[in-house]
């Protein structure tokens, strides 16, 4: 069994963390790799880590983008990274206004949660990337 099978994850936040940030990103075009973000994802992938996305998008709850905006912003990201080798386990968003209940919406667990079970066995190490 592989040290990727035994269930070692990485989770990121994706705008400033993988990506630019660029506010509510509606068209695929605004998307633009961060520097230095293939090669820290590529050692980690070498190192048998899972690779995860857990990304608050309350623009969809603030009715600037739609749920088909960020299928194809996501779309995008996943091509960009797969041109350089890089693929990911999973990708978990929270669509909610910060004005929406909710127990997705990071600072809460819910959505670390909703993206762990698939990823990993164990809970006890769970480092995050912010």
């Amino acid at each position: 069994m592989t040290e990727r099978a035994q269930g070692r994850a990485v989770f990121f936040d994706r705008d400033g963390t993988i990506i630019e940030d660029v506010g509510y990103p509606r068209d695929p075009r605004d998307i633009h790799l961060l520097p230095g973000a293939v090669e820290g994802l590529r050692l980690l992938r070498e190192a048998g880590f899972q690779l995860v996305i857990i990304s608050n998008q309350s623009g969809i709850g603030r009715g600037l983008l739609t749920r088909d905006d960020l299928k194809r912003v996501h779309q995008r990201l996943i091509e960009m990274f797969s041109d350089d080798g890089i693929t990911f386990d999973g990708a978990y968003y929270c669509p909610h206004s910060p004005d929406e209940p909710c127990e997705c919406r990071k600072p809460l667990p819910g959505l670390l949660l909703a993206a762990a079970r698939p990823a990993i066995s164990s809970l006890a190490f769970l480092p995050t990337i912010k």
